[in-house]
């Protein structure tokens, strides 16, 4: 069985939330994409989050992470306002990413990051009773308390979504 990152089953354990870990492989069906795993699972796609590493547009060594769900689309203007101190953010390149978090591109996690990684969470994932998130690890997911994640991941919660995609 695959498991999350060190840092996010370290924090996980301290934190003392509960929180369930899932998988893909320990599926009987074969995930391929978010839709598959929110439909292996019986859930909303809403349920499951992207997060995406984002870094500042004027200072080569300031990131966040932004957090939503799988069927909404990040607006980077809300986005810009609600860094603290307001700034312009672009998505981070691979590179930054395994620098700063030791995160694979397709395992980020808004968990166990380093100090000063900024964690923003999209309003709308409150109204959910469980939120799926990266785990740091490729295939391993999340599952807990939308507030527990807030709370764990020192997240600041805004409105950093434009709409609802959709299908």
């Amino acid at each position: 069985m695959n498991s999350p990152h060190p840092k996010v089953f370290r924090l996980l354990g301290e934190s003392g939330v509960d929180a369930k870990v899932h998988d893909h492989e320990a599926f009987a069906t074969r995930i391929s994409s978010p839709q598959d795993f929110a439909d292996a699972l019986g859930y909303s796609l809403r349920r499951i989050t992207k997060t995406v590493f984002l870094r500042s547009k004027s200072s080569s060594e300031r990131y966040a992470v932004a957090v939503c769900g799988m069927d909404r689309k990040l607006d980077f203007k809300a986005i810009a306002g609600s860094v603290e101190p307001p700034e312009r953010m672009e998505v981070a390149s691979a590179d930054d990413l395994d620098r700063i978090t030791g995160y694979p591109k397709h395992g980020v996690s808004p968990l166990g990051l380093p100090a000063g990684v900024e964690v923003l969470l999209d309003e709308s994932l409150l109204d959910e009773t469980t939120v799926l998130v990266g785990g740091g690890a490729a295939g391993v997911e999340i599952e807990l308390d939308p507030s527990d994640l807030a709370a764990i991941a020192g997240a600041r919660i805004a409105k950093i979504t434009q709409f609802a995609v959709t299908s």
